[in-house]
């Protein structure tokens, strides 16, 4: 890989866990899951969105788990973890589960276009995990912060990169 390859954003794969902050670096080994439970009025309650590694992973000498223990949060107000494969959200068909989960309402607005975000646009995982501090805070993004075009990204990373 050249390093004209490596400042495009279309080249840089992988997502950073949500729990231990590594690299996922395959679509098979990323898992999007969250926490279903009862609300007070019997209806379901879903949260604690989070995209992680599938399989426990050596972390600091030690293997470490990334995924929700189900047992454990059962015998928290019997909450029940649900989740896909990430295989599952990527490209078309995927983002046609993404919207359909944003359209039934029932996952947090929010943390579903953050996640539409970081699998269907490239480049947005890496920008995104960029510190803001150091990027130049006189540049706005055109559409607003938190939703960069393509040439947005690659100016970030390309910044980042001559760092």
């Amino acid at each position: 890989m050249t390093r004209d390859d490596r400042m495009n954003p279309l080249h840089i794969v992988g997502w950073q866990c949500d729990r231990c902050g590594q690299l996922i670096t395959a679509i098979d080994g990323g898992r999007f899951e969250w926490l279903a439970s009862e609300g007070d009025n019997g209806d379901e309650v879903l949260s604690g969105l989070q995209l992680v590694h599938c399989e426990p992973h050596q972390q600091a000498d030690r293997e470490r788990p990334c995924r929700y223990d189900p047992h454990k949060e059962f015998g928290n107000n019997k909450t029940i973890v649900e989740g896909f494969p990430l295989e599952r959200f990527v490209g078309p068909d995927g983002l046609m589960v993404l919207l359909s989960f944003l359209a039934a309402g029932e996952l947090p607005q929010a943390e579903i276009l953050e996640f539409i975000k970081r699998v269907q646009i490239p480049g947005y995982e890496l920008a995104r995990n960029l510190h803001r501090g150091e990027i130049d805070t006189e540049s706005t993004p055109f559409l607003g912060h938190g939703y960069y075009l393509q040439s947005e990204i690659a100016e970030m990373i390309e910044w980042a990169l001559k760092r």
